[in-house]
């Protein structure tokens, strides 16, 4: 993920955010799913995924603490 990437993800509101968030949770079950059957060949998949998912979770959680103060 590109340092360009992490400021677009920042910008985003919450409700975006939260909808991103699921779309890579979706896509992280998919990528399971192809290597369980064994279609799947790239395995990097999953650590980026995982990568973007825990950064999209940390986002959401900070913008509602910002907003709760």
């Amino acid at each position: 993920m590109k340092k360009s990437d992490k400021i677009a993800m920042n910008q985003k509101s919450v409700p975006e955010a939260i909808k991103l968030l699921t779309e890579k949770k979706k896509a992280l079950f998919e990528a399971k799913a192809k290597q369980f059957l064994g279609s799947l060949k790239d395995t990097s998949v999953f650590k980026k995924l995982r990568f973007e998912i825990s950064l999209l979770s940390s986002l959401i959680k900070n913008h509602q603490d910002v907003k709760t103060k």
